[in-house]
């Protein structure tokens, strides 16, 4: 039987579908999470929705259709696969998931958040993770000066 789970799919450039999938079953070291909020990348997921990138380019890893997109997903863990604590059920986690009802998520990545923060704010955590990690790889101390260049969202 097919539990529903809707899933944005891209299945080629310029056409989104809803698919109806199969709701995922977390394995070991899993999570299963219903989705709350997600964020759609204007930049990685627009570009790959395009279709408008060179083949030889860091998008053509990601842009094979049919893709299903998603990246900054807000839900709540309703199940746990063998060996993870029981105690994530009801949790709230930011991942890497799909925009599916459902997804999956490895718990050793799963981050959970502060009750004080909506899940629409904790949508933005790739976003604060790619900035961070771009102070950290720059060496950017306190007090310093930089130039970005390309800035964007970021």
């Amino acid at each position: 039987m097919m539990d529903e789970n809707p899933t944005v799919v891209f299945v080629r450039p310029r056409e989104v579908v809803i698919e109806s999938r199969q709701k995922p079953a977390p394995g070991a070291g899993e999570l299963l999470i219903k989705t709350r909020c997600t964020l759609i990348s204007t930049g990685t997921e627009l570009t790959i929705l395009s279709g408008e990138f060179p083949e030889r380019s860091a998008w053509a890893r990601y842009g094979k259709f049919p893709f299903v997109p998603g990246y900054d997903n807000i839900g709540e863990v309703v199940e746990v696969g063998p060996a993870v604590d029981p105690a994530w059920i009801g949790q709230r986690v930011g991942t890497y998931g799909p925009h599916a009802r459902y997804v999956i998520a490895r718990a050793s990545f799963a981050r959970t958040i502060p009750q004080s923060i909506s899940d629409e704010h904790a949508s933005f955590f790739t976003i604060a993770e790619i900035v961070m990690n771009g102070v950290r790889r720059g060496k950017v101390r306190w007090g310093e000066a930089a130039v970005v260049y390309g800035l964007g969202l970021l």
